[in-house]
């Protein structure tokens, strides 16, 4: 056995991913001895009584891998990642089986048990590796606010590009852009981070749902969210567009709205 071989830790990135806290804790990992550090991302549950595509949930989970892999310090030499089936407890029990991991975090709310119980000192249990939970009671990042904006369409508009530029300046913020699409075409994703890019604007980005609001819906379901900003756009289908009251009701989150079409008239 080598003892100088570094430490397995897998990342189980689940539905809340306290940035600050993970990298913290991979840190003083590292400080104690050499790790590498493998994520593994989960999809969500589609939201009960939508129809959620399955490319649309896969989308958005590689966004919520690449804002994981991003947190890890860079004093971490190796770290990779990949995206799996629905479940945070067969995520771990399947990563276990697979890596042979040292450790294992899990970001996120493992599912309460039936009957009562430690539901951390049962997975460790089964998965047989030192097992630690962050971010079950996290409603913020510390210090820097999860916005969820939500296009009018596969590529962000000017007028939600611009407030979302405004919005960077406020105060710090993790920004995620969900973009409703029937397609998922790479080349429509490319798009979406041009646009974003040629903006100035750092974000990760995803192809959602056609529908804004079930976009919404599930984006709050998949990650943590402290705030949505969705665009209206008139071109937009009745029933594929944004509704900012509705969203609001659906999730208990503030909603801001900005129209696209203000500055369409205003350039013509």
């Amino acid at each position: 056995m080598n003892v100088h071989a570094a430490r397995h830790v897998v990342v189980i990135a689940g539905d809340r991913v306290p940035a600050s806290d993970l990298a913290s804790a991979l840190t003083c990992r590292a400080e104690v001895g050499s790790i590498r550090v493998t994520v593994v991302c989960p999809v969500s549950e589609p939201a009960r009584g939508f129809v959620v595509y399955e490319d649309s949930r896969r989308d958005a989970a590689r966004a919520r891998l690449e804002l994981v892999l991003d947190v890890v310090p860079g004093t971490i030499s190796s770290a990779a990642g990949y995206v799996v089936g629905p479940g945070v407890r067969s995520a771990v029990l399947d990563a276990c089986a697979q890596l042979s991991p040292d450790e294992v975090i899990v970001c996120g709310r493992l599912p309460r048990r039936p009957f009562g119980g430690d539901a951390t000192q049962l997975l460790q249990r089964e998965a047989g590796v030192p097992l630690t939970v962050i971010g079950e009671d996290t409603q913020a990042t510390r210090g820097v606010r999860c916005v969820l904006a939500v296009a009018s369409g596969s590529v962000p508009g000017d007028a939600l590009l611009a407030r979302l530029s405004v919005r960077a300046r406020i105060s710090p913020a993790q920004i995620t852009i969900a973009c409703p699409t029937e397609g998922h075409h790479p080349r429509l994703l490319d798009a979406a981070r041009r646009a974003i890019r040629e903006a100035g604007i750092e974000a990760h980005v995803y192809l959602a749902h056609p529908n804004a609001c079930v976009a919404a819906l599930h984006a709050v379901q998949e990650r943590h969210v402290d705030e949505i900003l969705v665009a209206v756009d008139a071109r937009t289908p009745r029933r594929r567009r944004a509704r900012p009251e509705w969203i609001t009701r659906a999730t208990g989150l503030p909603v801001d709205a900005v129209f696209e079409e203000v500055l369409l008239q205003e350039a013509a």
